[in-house]
């Protein structure tokens, strides 16, 4: 069998292109820390670092809803604090009105400061957060959940996934945490705390306060207590979802590490070696080229 000269040269430069196609190969996988540069290297691998990689999204899209829900209760918790504060210093001048010993003038001056506090109170039941969303406001977060009326003109309360199949409300309705709008308000059975405040007021301003509005006020403290308590039942419920859901992404990352992260050792290995290699090519091929008979005529 003739070789031509030819032949031997384009094995050698074939050689060498392979030798320095590995070595490149190597270097990348170096340079990126992964041990597969393309699909095809490994087709089930690449299937299931897809997978893992997928679920680690969904799973940090739940660490990201926890911490939008975190904020709006933690927020709202402040909101109800301060709404308890302000309905209790009205409790406390309801009282005070009630006394036989103020009348007239003295009931008009209390109204006057309760009305303030009113103003104060429905300051915070349309209170926003950073984003200026309406925290009471549901869905509607653009609207203000509070008008001069006292009716709730939001919608219902919103929820965000925060876990595989669990669901979690980020607040309160407003008329939930402030009672319900009464067309015909009587001072003892008014649901809605703002209008208890208001015919408060308007019964001192004409000197005949009822005793039987310290029972709205009663359970409008009570609506508070009971909206804090479910707050902070679902900050609890958060803090071990979001534990729990950082399990899962620790887990699904490790499995992602060793199926698609390079064994740098391994590499190093396979560099020097291929380096070796190509080496060794390039000198072969520097002697192939010098072996024909023209070089002796």
């Amino acid at each position: 069998m003739r070789i031509s000269t030819l032949w031997q040269y384009q094995v050698g430069v074939s050689q060498m292109q392979n030798q320095q196609s590995k070595l490149t190969d190597t270097q990348m996988k170096m340079a990126t820390g992964k041990k597969y540069l393309t699909p095809s290297e490994n087709p089930q691998a690449a299937t299931s670092l897809i997978d893992f990689n997928q679920r680690i999204d969904i799973y940090e899209q739940f660490q990201t809803n926890i911490g939008m829900v975190r904020q709006r209760l933690e927020l709202e918790n402040s909101a109800i604090d301060a709404g308890i504060n302000v309905v209790m210093q009205i409790r406390d001048l309801a009282v005070q009105g009630l006394n036989d010993v103020n009348q007239g003038t003295n009931r008009a001056q209390i109204a006057e400061e309760i009305d303030q506090l009113q103003k104060q109170l429905l300051t915070i039941a349309n209170t926003q957060n950073p984003n200026g969303d309406y925290l009471f406001s549901g869905y509607a977060s653009n609207k203000q959940p509070f008008d001069g009326s006292f009716q709730y003109q939001g919608d219902d309360q919103r929820s965000l996934a925060i876990g595989p199949g669990r669901t979690m409300a980020d607040g309160n309705r407003g008329d939930d945490v402030f009672g319900v709008y009464q067309a015909v308000p009587t001072a003892g059975s008014i649901d809605n705390v703002l209008q208890a405040i208001s015919q408060l007021s308007t019964d001192l301003k004409n000197n005949a306060p009822q005793s039987a509005s310290l029972a709205d006020f009663d359970k409008a403290l009570d609506r508070f207590s009971t909206a804090q308590v479910s707050v902070g039942a679902r900050l609890n419920t958060l803090d071990m979802q979001e534990s729990l859901n950082e399990d899962y992404i620790i887990d699904y990352k490790s499995m992602v590490s060793e199926i698609g992260d390079l064994d740098y050792a391994k590499a190093i290995s396979d560099f020097n070696l291929q380096q070796t290699a190509l080496q060794a090519a390039q000198q072969s091929f520097a002697k192939v080229r010098n072996l024909s008979l023209f070089n002796y005529l």
